[in-house]
């Protein structure tokens, strides 16, 4: 297994930020004019949050902190979610697009939960309030969200 040296290298981080890119870059400018200073910014930002809020917590030397962060993050994801949600809703997207998206944003969650859930069996093991010593800070974040990320396929 590589050696974690940076929030880059975890897959959930590369997943997210490839995800807010094309929220970005694909999906609001088919927005009608309106919609991408409302519904446009607000997708913008959530999704934006995700690896922004990964790349925070990662350096962290508390779990308990550290474990905040990716709270914050998959929050963030969930309101992406609904975000996307109201654009099929309103019909700016057809089912194909939104699912593709959608199943993305699923994956964060995924890999999040994994991360989370790592980093909450490396508190019990420390106790509650248990750091990291500084030259292992990269490596507790270790497990199933970690791998390189893999392509999918993008319909827009």
């Amino acid at each position: 297994m590589k050696r974690i040296l940076s929030f880059k290298d975890l897959q959930v981080w590369q997943v997210s930020s490839d995800l807010a890119k094309d929220v970005t870059g694909k999906v609001v400018p088919i927005l009608p004019r309106e919609e991408r200073f409302r519904l446009g910014d607000q997708i913008i930002r959530s999704s934006r949050a995700v690896p922004s809020q990964i790349a925070e917590g990662f350096r962290k030397s508390s779990l308990k902190e550290k474990h905040h962060y990716y709270e914050i993050a998959i929050t963030s994801n969930d309101e992406t979610e609904n975000h996307l949600e109201e654009i099929r809703h309103n019909g700016f997207v057809d089912d194909l697009v939104w699912r593709h998206y959608a199943n993305r944003v699923i994956k964060v969650r995924i890999l999040l939960s994994r991360l989370m859930k790592s980093v909450r069996r490396m508190r019990s093991e420390k106790g509650s309030h248990g750091t990291v010593p500084r030259n292992l800070r990269g490596s507790q974040n270790r497990c199933a969200a970690t791998k390189t990320a893999q392509q999918e396929p993008k319909p827009l």
